[in-house]
């Protein structure tokens, strides 16, 4: 039985006709057949050997050398993996470095030198070994009054471009100046060796915080930092988990990491990525301690419940 339609009723099409506005064209629709497909690039399990070398040349100058692998990861933007930028620093004796980055978070390690970081009201006065954290969107500048300096800058950079988004104001920001001077996070290494003898661990390792920051135990609300060592002839346990790892090599001759049964040696002060969720150790083959930095951005993982460590196992032979 046919209902016939009320005089001046609007058939279906005749109703979509009608609710057309400029916001309804813009609206796109997909299903569960083809909603899921997306295939991102991976990320690269990469060295950043020439960035390196281009931090160590006095030909340089002062300069910001970025670890800059967006082409491979398909992102329009500087990024070292998808939310994290990694940078060398240069600074010329009696010459200063003004950063103007758009995150949350600017981290600094003193790979040589000594200079003075000045943002605002704050400033830090910085040694070779050192550690500092400063909020980001504010102007940073690095002076290096004395020699040559050259450091490694981390930022979230790559985080904020994605969305779009500007630093939060200053009165708005979880990120706070701090200051971890290379003496201190030496005696924290050692206390945290002593600590966790006998223990089975992710490895040794002192994590850095600040005070606004101490019950996440992370450096930014979405990066953690934190300086492992290695003794020598030791093996950090095969393992994995989701967040990505961007970590400088300090010290350690004769190191090398097995990322998905690939061997990768480590090289002084070179810049290296472990991806997400691969299956990864590190191995200290020499006769000193291995010290390396390591950036994550495993606080949004821990915000999501989603950091997914986890012991693995791997085959024999493999390592």
């Amino acid at each position: 039985m046919t209902i016939p339609a009320k005089a001046g009723a609007k058939t279906g099409s005749e109703h979509r006709a009608a609710a057309e506005t400029p916001y309804t064209r813009r609206a796109r629709y997909f299903d569960s057949g083809n909603a899921f497909n997306i295939v991102y690039p991976e990320v690269p399990p990469a060295s950043f050997v020439a960035e390196r070398d281009a931090a160590f040349d006095p030909a340089t100058g002062t300069a910001l050398i970025p670890c800059d692998q967006s082409a491979a990861l398909g992102l329009p933007f500087p990024a070292t993996s998808p939310l994290v930028l990694a940078s060398y620093a240069r600074i010329r004796a009696g010459a200063s470095l003004t950063l103007h980055a758009r995150a949350t978070v600017v981290l600094g390690y003193v790979i040589e030198g000594s200079g003075r970081a000045v943002q605002g009201s704050d400033a830090i006065d910085w040694s070779t070994g050192d550690i500092f954290s400063l909020p980001g969107g504010r102007p940073i500048q690095l002076a290096s009054p004395q020699s040559d300096s050259v450091l490694w800058l981390v930022t979230n950079e790559p985080e904020l471009a994605f969305e779009r988004l500007a630093p939060p104001q200053p009165s708005e920001g979880l990120v706070e100046a701090a200051h971890f001077p290379a003496a201190t996070i030496a005696n924290q290494l050692d206390g945290a060796r002593a600590k966790l003898a006998g223990q089975r661990v992710a490895g040794l390792a002192v994590v850095f915080a600040s005070e606004r920051l101490e019950d996440r135990r992370n450096i930014s609300p979405t990066l953690t930092l934190a300086m492992n060592q290695l003794e020598p002839g030791g093996t950090q346990t095969a393992h994995s988990h989701n967040s990505v790892a961007v970590s400088i090599a300090i010290q350690g001759p004769d190191c090398y990491s097995m990322v998905d049964g690939v061997r990768k040696d480590w090289a002084p002060h070179v810049t290296m990525v472990t991806p997400p969720t691969s299956v990864h150790s590190h191995h200290n083959r020499g006769k000193s301690l291995a010290t390396w930095l390591i950036v994550q951005d495993g606080g949004l993982y821990y915000h999501c419940r989603t950091m997914g460590f986890r012991f693995e196992a791997v085959a024999a032979g493999a390592i």
